[in-house]
């Protein structure tokens, strides 16, 4: 996936962060992935994922991917 938003967007100290990921399948299906994280106290990371497609496939396939990396599966 590519990061949309510009790097320097992404700069500085805060507590949270909003990005725009964009990917295109081997079957030039195209894919947005909005992500905003937020830090919490002691460290603890906590957001929302949102998968945007034309087709439910790639949507459903990607939130798959992730949700293995949550979990710490490769």
């Amino acid at each position: 996936m590519k990061c949309l938003t510009p790097p320097s967007a992404l700069d500085g100290e805060c507590g949270f962060l909003a990005a725009n990921l964009y990917a295109k399948s081997v079957f030039g299906e195209d894919a947005l992935v909005n992500v905003s994280i937020e830090k919490q106290a002691k460290s603890k990371i906590t957001g929302f994922i949102r998968i945007r497609s034309k087709t439910q496939g790639i949507a459903l396939s990607l939130g798959d991917k992730i949700t293995l990396k949550q979990k710490g599966s490769s």
